[in-house]
Parts: structure tokens; sequence; C-alpha cells
């Protein structure tokens, strides 16, 4: 196996990780948001903003994923 689709695996690994551990600030930062927003009478706004947890997940996930597949590619 070649050195730089290893360096793109544990990159891809350490992204992964990396969002993964700042998962619960956008979760609870969310939870407030969303519940200043119903509070406030926003409830439109309450449900784009309970949304952003399923985006971010798609998108660190997705950049990981991207990582590895793009190493997985290379020959």
């Amino acid at each position: 196996m070649d050195t730089d689709k290893i360096t793109k695996i544990i990159m891809a690994v350490v992204v992964l990780v990396a969002f993964l551990a700042i998962l619960p600030t956008i979760l609870t930062s969310t939870t407030a948001a969303a519940t200043a927003a119903s509070t406030g009478g926003f409830t439109d706004v309450e449900a784009i903003i309970k949304l952003l947890p399923l985006v971010s997940v798609i998108g660190g996930v997705g950049v990981a994923g991207l990582i590895a597949w793009q190493a997985s590619k290379k020959s």
C-alpha cells in the first residue's frame, strides 16, 4: 500500500474524530437556540434550527468519506 494512501486514510479518521468531538457542542447550541426561538414565538425558525445538526453530520461524515474515497481511488 502506498504511503500517500495511508496518510489520506489517517487524515479521514482524524477529520471524523475531530467532527465527533465537536458534535456535542453543536447539539447543545442548537437545542438552546431552538428553545429560545420557540419561547419567542418563532416556530418556523425553531424548525430550521433543529435541522442544523443533521446538516452538520452530513457535512462532517461526507468530508471524511470523500477523503477516504479519494484515497481508495488513487492508483
